[in-house]
């Protein structure tokens, strides 16, 4: 692909410059980036969302792919904004980040522009033809509109440092074990030796992501850092703690008012479908940056906090997904309470072991985070408008994480015990981001 070969060129020429010190201290770039409007930022970040959906990837490799784009944005953007750190020697393996003051002056759009586009083109692999289209025309779009601000030299000295700045990121990318899991095969654990163990559920027999747990976080000193035990221990007896808890998902289920229904529709956020649990929260930050009009450097701060903590919170739970590996609700319920062994829950059930809900994990993540950035703020969500559903309106980010947490006890497909540590596990996950990560 086209796209491809460029970035491999921009790669070939950085290898060729001078050795890049950390991107704090430019003193001629401009820290002007709060006179440029956030459009580019929430426009391409949609786009990455269109590409999840349209290219079928899973939840865990969409909170990959949403977290390195919104580096590449923070980092283009970056020097234009006054008093704010690069990511560089704070996030592991992030390195060779060109200096800006190199390049003279920059339009930070462009800038913006150029990153993300060299990133959606490396970061997904091949791309279908219609998804090539549209992030062509996106790219030609901006240059476009620039040509009657700035300068043929100011935007020829932007995309230059956008590539750079994606040539970096997609390096990281590569180094952070995602393509040594694509090789590993994963055998399941048997019920012979526990009967507690996740088997596969539905159409799918390949498990999600086994080994998503040990990729390179962007934050976590240790992968399971911030992993919660569960507090309801497994059993069969009726009567049990973990014996209700099925029970009480039975009658949630089965007693579901139509709004609860409507959550659980809200919230399964299915791979292939959708833009996925990351991509819900990446269209509600997009959402809310239009709403508060914030300018280009809040929402690459926005977004670069918010998908790095949500690709933090997927790697936490799948490394405690399949160290745990307990068995899902529909598995337990067929098995265990007699009568039921045609039982299917309301959505889908997700490929992958119960605990914890990845989904209440990665909410709760996201939901801390824009909280610390923003404060409490109300806001409409209407994700799933195109899908035929009616918005869902929220008092605050919290809210709608505890909303999108429940959604899968009203959905069938997770014990509430999955869903309330998953939360709080989430939490941990958004703080140690915010410990370990200083924009400022």
């Amino acid at each position: 692909m086209k796209l491809l070969n460029r970035v491999s060129l921009a790669i070939i020429a950085f290898a060729f410059l001078p050795a890049c010190k950390k991107q704090d201290s430019n003193p001629s770039a401009i820290p002007d980036a709060q006179n440029y409007s956030s459009k580019v930022a929430v426009e391409w970040m949609n786009t990455f969302r269109s590409g999840v959906q349209s290219e079928g990837k899973n939840q865990p490799q969409a909170s990959r792919i949403y977290a390195y784009a919104a580096i590449g944005l923070y980092q283009a953007v970056q020097p234009g904004m006054a008093g704010y750190k690069s990511l560089q020697g704070q996030v592991s393996g992030l390195t060779n980040l060109p200096q800006a003051g190199s390049f003279g002056k920059l339009d930070y759009t462009i800038c913006a522009n150029e990153a993300l586009y060299q990133v959606y083109a490396n970061i997904y692999g091949s791309l279908q033809a219609s998804t090539s289209t549209m992030i062509e025309s996106l790219h030609q779009k901006y240059i476009d509109e620039a040509a009657g601000k700035s300068s043929q030299e100011v935007i020829a000295n932007s995309i230059s440092f956008g590539k750079m700045i994606a040539a970096a990121v997609i390096q990281r990318a590569n180094s952070d074990n995602f393509a040594n899991t694509r090789t590993l095969t994963y055998v399941v654990p048997t019920n012979e030796a526990n009967v507690s163990f996740w088997t596969p559920t539905g159409s799918s027999t390949s498990p999600t992501e086994p080994y998503w747990g040990t990729l390179a976080s962007f934050s976590l000193d240790n992968n399971s850092a911030c992993n919660i035990p569960s507090s309801v221990p497994f059993s069969t007896i009726p009567g049990s703690p973990f014996y209700m808890q099925t029970y009480e998902l039975l009658n949630a289920v089965s007693s579901a008012t139509t709004a609860q229904r409507d959550i659980a529709l809200w919230w399964s956020d299915e791979a292939g479908t959708t833009s996925t649990p990351s991509g819900h929260w990446v269209s509600i930050a997009g959402i809310v940056a239009t709403q508060k009009n914030i300018d280009l450097g809040k929402a690459a701060e926005m977004y670069a906090l918010l998908n790095m903590s949500m690709a933090d919170a997927f790697i936490s739970s799948w490394n405690a997904k399949y160290k745990i590996n307990l068995l899902r609700p529909v598995s337990y319920i067929r098995t265990y309470f007699p009568g039921y062994y045609n039982w299917s829950s309301l959505i889908n059930t997700p490929p992958s072991p119960e605990y914890p809900s990845g989904h209440s994990v990665s909410s709760a993540a996201a939901a801390n985070m824009l909280t610390k950035i923003f404060g409490d703020v109300a806001f409409t969500d209407d994700t799933n408008a195109a899908l035929g559903m009616s918005s869902h309106t929220y008092n605050s980010f919290t809210e709608a994480a505890n909303e999108a947490g429940i959604s899968s006890l009203y959905g069938g497909v997770h014990f509430r015990d999955a869903i309330v540590n998953g939360l709080a596990q989430g939490k941990e996950v958004s703080k140690t981001m915010s410990a370990k990560i200083q924009l400022r």
